[in-house]
């Protein structure tokens, strides 16, 4: 099936291999599948019990659902152990305003969302598991162990083995009802007190949950109390840990598949406005073993030990990998990547990976941008690095289209985000251990290459002076603010505030490229200072943030403009960055106080740098930006009015689009970009008006002028004279 513009049901979890979570998961992707969906998952990697603030960037993938790409949420809220974290997801969903399905058990902090819960009957197969115990096996003195006292399910469970023991006439004893908390020490506890003889053993304990019971099997095991012809232990929620406890536990099955395919049921008539038929619980299964009288299902037993050998050889091959190793000692981010695909092989079945990395992910002060680079890591065709949007899910399954779900794990360190591996598979699948550890190790290793890239980028330009900025020349932020203070204010001249924001979508870093860069930001500083006279200030105060306190009487929108002509004119800083990768933006001082100026200055760009995040969204943003970087690099060339075809034969193509991404047609686009030029000859040179025309393509230097009027509203000299010299 083709899913490349198939609707996104998000499911959100907090572990996606966990037993019950696979089941749940094979069930909602599996009628997803049928109802047309694609599915992405997003899932954390190490699901903390306790709350850890040394891993607390991992929670910012749940922020993905805010993507408009999803028309709808399932939520497992079981997989969710940690109180924090069940409300920081509570609050995401809250702000989502599209049908949500939570499947499990009821939860205090998901009370406040709107949403639909279904759940496989805790009540109900309790009662049939304990009714087994009596009808089979005529027990009558039973015990039980449920979970936390507050938890409902560990009352509904409670409520069921109650249930059984009435309907087959035995008086139940709630002494004999313990709380626990659903963890392995709560059996070992339990068990302890029978061995010890503090409380009188019974012909057999109901469990809960498994851990309980593997708790109880361990702690009769070592002390000689056989099992079960001494005492019978049976469970309930069935995991496939049992094979590694003796004797091997009888338990009950949750029939999670088909809660999960209900649950996706549900919310495709909730999607549709389509009243859904009344859910009716899935009905358990016995999975029996030898930890009752019963007979051990044999078959199943086999199929476990294989799942478990076949695991064991993979958690071998990844324990003895020296991908993590190599990581480390990696120098850039191809040969990163190069490592990373060379051991994708320890991660099964999967259709495709793709690393989604934010594009300042390795910048210790960044919040993340909204563009991120990504690429795939299994197929050397397709390792050509791609742009999108944060929230852009389903470019996954336009690139690849038959694929059904996509699991969107986080990469980190600390507490910065560095971005997610897209993983997808054809089939109802997912990932397992060996996939968590692998994920940690490419997280570990992007930290590492981060730190080197960090230190040997501030060894080539270490800011060791209190007021400059040692790599530009210019004021620093300190100095600039002295500056500020030191200014005169005397001469009565306008006085304007310009920044410039740089290097909006930073390159994939490495020795060379820490070379270009550096070399940019020269180029800019250049600019810069070139843009500035004697007289201002001009300063850098942070890594691609430059600005000025300009005294000129053009208005604060020529003295922006002029900067951005002058800037163009940078090689080295257009070479490595090209067009719309930086933000100019300037206003009158008035009586702002240098911070003051700073921040308005800040709210401006950054809003000028989501206009720009939101037009490369367009799919033929990056090609059309080459033309746009060409054109105004050599504006004399597009003179001609069959222009277009210099740079491509698509021309419908060019109309379509080039406006939809800069604002701009494309023939108009070409006189700016001449006029740019113009602007900074003028401005930044003694030469004349002819020799300025014939630079910027025109034969005639009259059709110039009248084209320089009429795009800026002012003639060439008068331009020329709101500078009265030359700035350099």
């Amino acid at each position: 099936m083709n899913y490349a513009d198939k609707p996104l049901i998000a499911v959100i979890t907090a572990l996606a291999n966990g037993y019950a979570e696979k089941r749940l998961l094979h069930g909602i992707i599996s009628e997803n599948m049928k109802n047309g969906y694609a599915t992405v998952v997003f899932s954390n990697i190490y699901n903390m019990v306790q709350k850890d603030d040394d891993i607390i960037a991992e929670k910012r993938i749940y922020d993905l659902v805010a993507s408009n790409d999803i028309c709808g949420v399932i939520l497992l809220c079981e997989s969710f152990v940690e109180g924090s974290i069940r409300q920081m997801i509570a609050s995401v969903l809250g702000r989502k305003k599209v049908p949500v399905i939570g499947a499990g058990a009821r939860l205090e902090e998901f009370s406040c969302l709107d949403y639909t819960l279904l759940n496989t009957s805790d009540k109900s197969d309790i009662e049939e598991l304990t009714s087994h115990l009596i009808e089979e096996h005529g027990f009558t003195d039973i015990a039980f162990l449920t979970g936390m006292k507050e938890i409902e399910s560990s009352r509904l469970r409670a409520e069921g083995f109650v249930s059984a023991l009435e309907k087959h006439g035995i008086t139940p004893d709630t002494g004999k009802i313990y709380y626990g908390d659903f963890w392995f020490t709560s059996g070992e506890a339990l068990a302890g007190r029978y061995v010890s003889g503090e409380l009188p053993m019974p012909q057999a304990v109901v469990c809960a949950n498994d851990m309980m019971a593997y708790g109880m099997l361990r702690c009769f095991e070592e002390n000689g109390v056989q099992v079960p012809q001494k005492i019978s232990v049976v469970s309930y929620e069935y995991s496939d840990m049992r094979m590694y406890y003796y004797p091997p536990l009888t338990s009950f099955d949750r029939d999670r598949e088909s809660l999960g395919r209900a649950a996706a049921h549900r919310l495709h008539c909730l999607i549709q406005g389509v009243t859904p038929e009344e859910f009716i619980p899935p009905r358990g299964r016995f999975v029996f073993g030898r930890s009752c009288p019963c007979r051990q299902d044999g078959k199943l037993s086999i199929s476990e030990l294989k799942d478990a050998e076949h695991r064991k050889n993979f958690n071998d091959l990844s324990l003895f990998s020296t991908m993590e190793h190599k990581l480390t000692l990696c120098r850039d981010m191809d040969e990163f990547i190069r490592i990373v695909s060379n051991f994708h092989w320890l991660i099964e079945r999967k259709r495709n990976m793709y690393l989604c990395l934010y594009s300042d992910w390795y910048d210790p002060k960044s919040q993340s941008s909204e563009v991120m680079h990504s690429r795939s890591i299994t197929s050397p065709d397709k390792k050509a690095v791609f742009e999108m949007g944060h929230h852009d899910l389903h470019i996954f399954f336009e690139r690849e289209h038959e694929a059904a779900v996509c699991f969107l794990t986080p990469v980190f360190s600390g507490q910065k985000f560095f971005g997610y591996m897209a993983m997808l598979y054809d089939s109802p699948d997912t990932y397992d251990d060996v996939y968590r550890h692998w994920i940690k190790s490419v997280s570990i290793g992007l930290e590492f290459l981060r730190l080197k890239n960090d230190i040997r980028y501030l060894l080539s330009c270490q800011n060791v002076s209190e007021y400059r900025d040692t790599l530009t020349g210019l004021n620093n932020k300190k100095g600039f603010e002295r500056a500020f203070q030191a200014r005169d204010t005397r001469s009565g001249e306008p006085c304007s505030f310009v920044m410039l924001r740089i290097n909006l979508f930073p390159h994939q870093f490495s020795d060379e490229e820490i070379r270009r860069k550096t070399d940019a930001i020269l180029g800019a500083s250049m600019a810069v200072s070139a843009f500035c006279r004697s007289h201002d200030i001009s300063a850098r105060i942070s890594d691609d943030t430059f600005v000025c306190l300009v005294h000129n009487t053009a208005g604060a929108e020529v003295l922006s403009d002029l900067l951005t002509s002058i800037l163009i004119q940078e090689k080295a800083y257009m070479d490595y960055a090209g067009m719309s990768s930086f933000v100019c933006t300037a206003f009158p001082c008035g009586e702002s106080g240098a911070d003051e100026l700073i921040s308005r200055g800040t709210e401006l760009v950054e809003a000028e740098h989501r206009i720009i995040v939101e037009s490369r969204r367009n799919k033929a943003y990056v090609e059309l930006l080459d033309v746009r970087s060409e054109i105004y690099s050599s504006p004399e060339v597009t003179f001609d009015n069959d222009s277009e075809n210099m740079f491509t034969d698509r021309t419908d193509f060019f109309r379509r689009n080039y406006k939809k991404c800069f604002g701009i047609t494309f023939h108009q686009d070409c006189i700016n970009a001449r006029i740019a030029r113009a602007k900074y000859c003028l401005a930044a040179t003694a030469l004349s008006l002819s020799e300025i025309a014939e630079k910027c393509g025109y034969i005639d230097d009259k059709y110039f002028q009248r084209q320089f009027s009429s795009n800026t509203g002012m003639p060439a000299l008068h331009y020329r004279n709101l500078f009265k010299q030359p700035l350099i």
